[in-house]
C-alpha cells in the first residue's frame, strides 16, 4: 500500500514538472519580476521615413476658403469617387487607372514622388512627414496667406507569416506599431508556435536586415528596434518541433493513464 502511494506521488510530481515546462515555453516575458506593477522606460517614437508605396493624407488650411478648397480637392481624406477620387486615383495609382479612388490620399509613386495640386510633382520619399509638411507650407505661401499644412501616414502595413492563427497582410493605425499589436492582429500565437524563434524581415530606408526575437524574454520591451514594427515589415513565426510537441502530449497522456490506474487500484484496495 505504501509503495503504491509512493509511486502515485512520484507520478503526480513528474506530471507537474512536464506541465510547468510546457507552460514556460508558451508564456511571454518569463523573466519579468513578480510584481503588480513594473515600470518600463518610455519608448522614443522614431520619425517614420516616407517610402515608395506609402499613402499620405495631406490637408491645407488658410485664410482663403476658396484656395484651401482647391488644395484639398485631391487627397486629404479617403474618397469614393467623383472628381477628387478620379483625378487622384489616376495621378497616384501608379498607372492602374482609378485604383486609388477608394483609399484616397497621395500615393508615393515608384520614383518616390507625389503630385500635388498647383505645385506639381514633388519628391516625398526619404523625408519625414514633418519635413514634407514644412516644405509644403513654404511652397503654398504664394497662393495662400498664413497656410497650415498637415501631413500624416494613412496606415501601417506589414505581413505575418508562419505559425499564427491568421497569417497574411495586415494593416494598423500608425499609432499602434508594436510587435504585440501585430501578432494580435494575426490572432496571436498557437501552442505550436515558437515564442523564442521569431524573425522580422525589415526593408526600411535603404537598409535590409533580419532581426531575431525571443518573446519569452523581457529584453524586447526595452529595445524599440524590435518592439516597434515598421511599415512593410515581414514577421515570420517558426513552428515548434512537431515530434517534440507530440512527445510532450504523449508523455502527459501516458502519465495521466498511469495515475488513473494507480488511483483506481488504491480505491479497490481500500475497500
Amino acid at each position: 500500500m505504501k509503495i503504491l502511494i509512493k509511486y502515485s506521488c512520484i507520478t503526480v510530481l513528474l506530471l507537474q514538472i512536464i506541465a510547468c515546462t510546457s507552460v514556460k515555453q508558451l508564456r511571454y516575458f518569463n523573466d519579468l519580476p513578480d510584481s503588480s506593477r513594473i515600470v518600463l522606460p518610455p519608448l522614443e517614437l522614431e520619425q517614420r521615413i516616407i517610402q515608395k508605396g506609402d499613402r499620405l493624407a495631406i490637408s491645407v488650411a488658410g485664410e482663403s476658403e476658396e484656395a484651401t478648397a482647391y488644395f484639398n480637392t485631391y487627397g486629404g481624406l479617403p474618397t469614393m469617387g467623383g472628381v477628387a477620387g478620379g483625378r487622384q486615383g489616376g495621378m497616384q495609382g501608379g498607372g492602374q487607372g482609378g485604383g486609388g479612388t477608394e483609399l484616397g490620399g497621395f500615393l508615393v509613386d515608384v520614383d518616390g514622388n507625389i503630385e500635388f495640386p498647383k505645385l506639381g510633382v514633388l519628391q516625398a520619399a526619404g523625408k519625414t512627414s514633418q519635413s514634407l509638411r514644412l516644405e509644403l507650407e513654404q511652397k503654398v505661401k504664394p497662393y495662400l496667406k498664413n497656410p497650415i499644412v498637415n501631413v500624416r501616414f494613412m496606415m501601417l502595413q506589414f505581413s505575418v507569416l508562419g505559425e499564427v492563427r491568421s497569417p497574411g497582410i495586415k494593416t494598423l493605425q500608425p499609432q499602434r506599431t508594436t510587435l504585440l499589436d501585430a501578432l494580435a492582429s494575426a490572432g496571436d500565437l498557437p501552442r505550436t508556435a515558437k515564442r523564442y524563434d521569431i524573425q522580422i524581415y525589415r526593408d526600411y530606408n535603404g537598409k535590409r536586415e533580419v532581426l531575431e526575437v525571443d518573446l519569452r524574454k523581457k529584453d524586447i520591451l526595452y529595445n524599440p528596434e524590435l518592439f516597434q514594427i515598421k511599415h512593410n515589415d515581414v514577421i515570420i513565426v517558426q513552428p515548434r518541433n512537431i515530434n517534440l510537441f507530440s512527445s510532450e502530449a504523449n508523455g502527459i497522456i501516458g502519465l495521466t493513464t498511469v495515475l488513473i490506474s494507480f488511483a483506481t487500484l488504491l480505491v479497490a484496495l481500500a475497500r
